[in-house]
């Protein structure tokens, strides 16, 4: 399977990946359509007429009815099964103006939350007329994957909604299995069609805790039909967790998933090779974490322990793997060529359909298909194998705990990194944690050069990778230097000594670099698009801008 997932509220990716005959040519056979298929459909089937004929609402729903429906012709045409993927559970406005009263938590006093209860009868009955509209409406789709962790709206204005499952810890395992066993008997028994349940939400609960899941999923029959869907990694798709301990565990099958551009590593902008870490696993699995910090417990992995998805094929609940070729995040960078995107998604998916592939016979593959032979082979795969570590120590630390999202998207979230910045000061780690980023500076200097030796016929390509690997050198040399603005930030915060040498020279560099990555966005037509100085979403609080212009300040007044 695979899946693109645009950005909430802007213009969808122009992606390959949104062809069906694409996505069959490489031996795919299904495809997860993010169409928000819930919101397209009347409720006619639970009342005539809910939705008043000739109202703004309804001619939404029933225009974005009509652009679902070739999407799905074209999988069926190109011979894949159409899933959609859909958040649960979001209504029509007017459905939560006759009804909403009755579909929240009784003792609920913030109505405008529009968090349903899955445990009231009438949330019940929308949910099953909800699915029953969507299965008449659109009858050549093969089934939901479905999503109660997160809700996004901003693509309908008609709708509201939210996790129908309980915040409370002491209830959420009993909404699990109430709201399971109904989506079973209408999608599974009734219909025939797919489920696939996601695991995803936060916290220490349904996705990456073993006694909660089995807790939810022991006590639902299995069906042939129906699939629980889980991040491969025991948090989010980032690094320094522990391999997921809830895959190949309990009586379900399972459907693993699995990111091709990552949010939090560049998203494709830059070489960041995933299809290693998630077959294999990744360097540091062999030890293990803390997941709620990302941080070494000071332990090894027990002998035998999984660390990719490999090692858990003998357990024989694994139905297959779905890609997140595209999406994840919020805003860019934009790429401009799929070159990364696509070494992931080719590697992970086919590995999937050929599980006696080893991971490297299949990178070979892949680079043979480029036009590559021979040492420019191999000084691909150099490229793919150093950016594992060069983007891992570049962002993270091995000393520390870890603020995984301060580098996201195209923000710098220095703000993110406070508590972790008073440690290394008080354990006087400053030299190790900046060696670390020198380290990574060095391995984006070998990516760059080796690329720079890379022989293909495919002009365009290799130009898109030549401008990649630069495009990431600068990124994390840029990186060096907010690590050493942000130490001597809290340096002097906490002791009140300032080098304003070390300040002086960063802040150069800083600039320097800023000035060389905004001459190779506009010198190069496959250069993503850049990184801002802004923290997350925009944000000038908090910023790496903020906190350079702080430091140009404090640079200036200091006398020591």
């Amino acid at each position: 399977m695979d899946m693109v997932h645009n950005n909430p509220g802007e213009k969808p990716y122009d992606t390959k990946y949104n062809d069906p005959n694409y996505l069959k040519s490489q031996g795919f056979n299904s495809m997860v359509l993010l169409c928000q298929i819930n919101t397209a459909i009347t409720y006619d089937n639970y009342k005539k007429n809910s939705l008043l004929p000739g109202s703004d609402e309804r001619n939404w729903i029933e225009a974005k009815a009509k652009i679902i429906d070739p999407k799905l012709a074209a999988c069926k045409q190109a011979g894949l099964n159409a899933f959609a993927f859909t958040d649960f559970l979001v209504f029509p406005k007017t459905i939560w103006e006759q009804y909403g009263k009755q579909l929240i938590e009784e003792n609920d006093t913030n109505f405008n939350s529009h968090k349903p209860d899955i445990n009231r009868s009438l949330t019940q009955q929308l949910l099953i007329a909800q699915i029953e509209g969507i299965f008449n409406r659109f009858p050549n789709l093969d089934g939901i994957v479905l999503r109660f962790g997160e809700t996004y709206l901003h693509d309908t204005p008609f709708h509201f909604g939210s996790s129908p499952i309980s915040n409370d810890d002491s209830k959420s395992i009993k909404d699990h299995i109430l709201l399971i066993n109904i989506l079973r008997n209408e999608i599974c028994v009734k219909r025939n069609k797919k489920l696939f349940y996601r695991t995803w939400d936060f916290g220490y609960r349904f996705h990456n805790n073993p006694a909660y899941y089995l807790a939810v999923t022991n006590a639902i029959e299995p069906h042939p039909n129906l699939f629980f869907s889980i991040k491969y990694q025991q948090g989010d798709f980032y690094r320094m967790v522990n391999f997921n301990p809830c895959i190949g565990i309990g009586k379900h099958r399972q459907i693993i998933e699995s990111q091709s551009r990552l949010e939090v590593y560049g998203k494709g902008a830059h070489p960041y090779y995933t299809g290693s870490g998630v077959i294999c696993g990744w360097p540091e699995n062999k030890f293990d974490f803390n997941w709620w910090n990302n941080s070494y417990t000071g332990k090894e992995m027990p002998a035998g322990s999984p660390r990719g998805v490999k090692d858990v094929l003998e357990k024989g609940l694994l139905a297959g793997i779905c890609t997140w070729s595209n999406g994840g995040g919020w805003q860019g960078p934009y790429i401009k060529h799929e070159i990364w995107t696509d070494l992931n998604t080719y590697v992970v998916s086919h590995w999937a359909q050929n599980t006696s592939k080893t991971e490297e016979e299949l990178f070979n593959t892949f680079a043979s298909t480029l036009g590559l032979s021979g040492n420019n082979i191999k000084l691909f795969r150099q490229i793919a194998e150093l950016s594992i570590e060069a983007v891992r120590k570049g962002q993270m630390s091995d000393y520390t705990e870890n603020a995984v999202w301060w580098a996201r998207d195209e923000f710098f979230s220095v703000n993110y990194n406070q508590v972790i910045l008073k440690t290394i000061i008080a354990k006087n780690l400053q030299q190790k944690v900046l060696q670390e980023k020198t380290e990574a500076c060095a391995m984006w200097l070998q990516i760059e050069a080796l690329s720079r030796q890379l022989d293909m016929t495919d002009s365009e390509t290799l130009e898109a990778i030549l401008t990649s690997c630069s495009y990431g050198r600068i990124k994390y040399q840029l990186i060096e230097q907010m690590w050493i603005l942000m130490i001597e930030d809290a340096s002097y915060t906490i002791n009140k000594k300032l080098n304003k040498q070390i300040v002086s020279n960063a802040l150069k560099r800083y600039d320097e670099l800023w000035v060389e990555w905004r001459n190779l966005e506009k010198s190069n037509k496959y250069c993503a698009s850049l990184y801002t100085d802004k923290a997350f979403r925009n944000e000038r609080k908090g910023s790496i801008g903020e906190l350079v212009d702080e430091m140009r300040e404090l640079n200036l007044e200091t006398k020591n």
